[in-house]
């Protein structure tokens, strides 16, 4: 049972392809309820590891990289797709692919990660919400879509402008004393 949060995040990451054969297929429907759907699953995955303490090493490094590797693909296919929105999407993109790359820095060097914290969370749901309506209702008012993306890529960069002081931290720990003897 411990390892039902593991598996749902392993199954987002199976789901991404789906979303990307249903949205270039021109089925919006299903592939909004298919993003839908794995927004759901990312906050269950959350719940049950922090509920039952089935948190693991492997889910504190599995959950973070489905929700990059979802943001973006849902981020170069709508892009793509919605040309109007491409700034917040690159933006999305850039932010995603850094704090991909510092976490797998950090995942190499064997670092502990804590987790998530609120405003990252923050950041995804926003992420899953408007990218599912943006899907679902693709000719919405382009005003709408601008000023929802807008917060979204608020939150989102907010989220890695507040996790700066954390990978400063695990960076110092990595260089501090006795680091440098164990690397020689």
């Amino acid at each position: 049972m411990r390892h039902i949060p593991n598996l749902l995040s392993f199954f987002r990451i199976l789901l991404i392809p789906v979303f990307a054969l249903l949205l270039t297929a021109e089925r919006t429907l299903e592939a909004a309820l298919v993003l839908a759907f794995s927004g759901l699953t990312d906050t269950l995955d959350g719940f049950l590891a922090r509920r039952f303490d089935w948190i693991s090493q492997l889910g504190k490094v599995l959950d973070p990289a489905a929700d990059k590797l979802t943001q973006i693909a849902v981020s170069v296919l709508l892009s793509l797709r919605l040309r109007a929105y491409w700034p917040f999407f690159a933006l999305l993109l850039c932010k995603e692919a850094v704090m991909l790359v510092i976490g797998g820095y950090l995942v190499r060097r064997q670092v502990r990660l804590n987790g998530a914290k609120w405003f990252g969370k923050l950041g995804t749901v926003m992420f899953y919400i408007v990218t599912t309506l943006l899907v679902f209702f693709p000719n919405m008012p382009q005003l709408l879509g601008m000023a929802l993306l807008a917060v979204t890529t608020l939150c989102s960069l907010m989220a890695a402008i507040l996790y700066v002081p954390e990978f400063v931290q695990y960076r110092r720990l990595l260089s501090g004393p006795g680091r440098a003897e164990e690397s020689a």
